[in-house]
């Protein structure tokens, strides 16, 4: 893709994000969602655009997940007021990862890698949980199958640093998504279980949607 036209899409979803936390620090629930959602559907679509070129099975799969994301993010924005409703956004992001999984593990064989980085991201998880006191309500057990999902595709992802020889574009765009993802989830907790403060929902989204577009970056960076 020509430089030019990744510049563009860099901008306008860069754009959309700021008007975005601009909405959500004004507390406008309504247009906040739209606008949420929009973002979300610009990365998965233009992860669906570069799967549908590229024509394998793999990153349909891959593209498939992104497109998990998308009612995840809408649900999600329910977080505080629907439980029922953020739950299905848990259910939706676990799709999502499952998805990431299945075509990470097709394409890449399990190494000792990810499973060492798994340790060190659980163990960062925990430390957060623990020392921050999260008040985690009835979610809990979702959230733990969840967790473990959101974990390892963030740790194949980074893995893939160590065992692609030469670290080519798409890889370090995917392993810089599922880094964002594991941390954006970070402050998630923090301002859900923690400390309700916008910042900490602002940091959590402008990674989070960063992290979703670097991972749809993963495919445009191989057409």
């Amino acid at each position: 893709m020509p430089n030019i036209a990744i510049a563009i899409i860099v901008i306008t979803y860069a754009a959309l994000l700021a008007y975005y936390c601009i909405l959500e620090k004004q507390n406008n629930f309504n247009r906040a969602t739209l606008l949420k959602v929009i973002v979300s559907a610009y990365a998965s679509g233009l992860c669906v655009y570069a799967a549908v070129c590229l024509n394998n099975i793999v990153f349909y799969i891959f593209a498939l997940g992104m497109i998990f994301a998308v009612p995840a993010d809408f649900f999600l924005q329910y977080i505080k007021i629907d439980l029922p409703k953020y739950r299905a956004g848990i259910l939706f992001f676990g799709l999502m990862h499952i998805c990431l999984l299945v075509s990470f593990f097709w394409l890449y064989p399990v190494t000792i890698y990810e499973l060492f980085i798994f340790a060190v991201f659980i163990g960062i998880l925990l430390a957060f949980q623990i020392f921050g006191k999260w008040k985690i309500g009835k979610e809990k057990a979702q959230l733990t199958v969840y967790t473990v999902l959101v974990v390892l595709m963030a740790a194949k992802a980074v893995s893939l640093l160590f065992t692609i020889p030469s670290t080519p574009t798409f890889i370090a765009m995917v392993a810089l998504g599922g880094l964002f993802f594991f941390i954006s989830d970070l402050f998630l907790g923090i301002w859900a279980y923690q400390k309700e403060k916008f910042v900490f929902l602002a940091l959590n989204r402008v990674i989070y949607f960063a992290g979703q577009l670097f991972l749809a970056f993963y495919l445009v960076m191989l057409l």
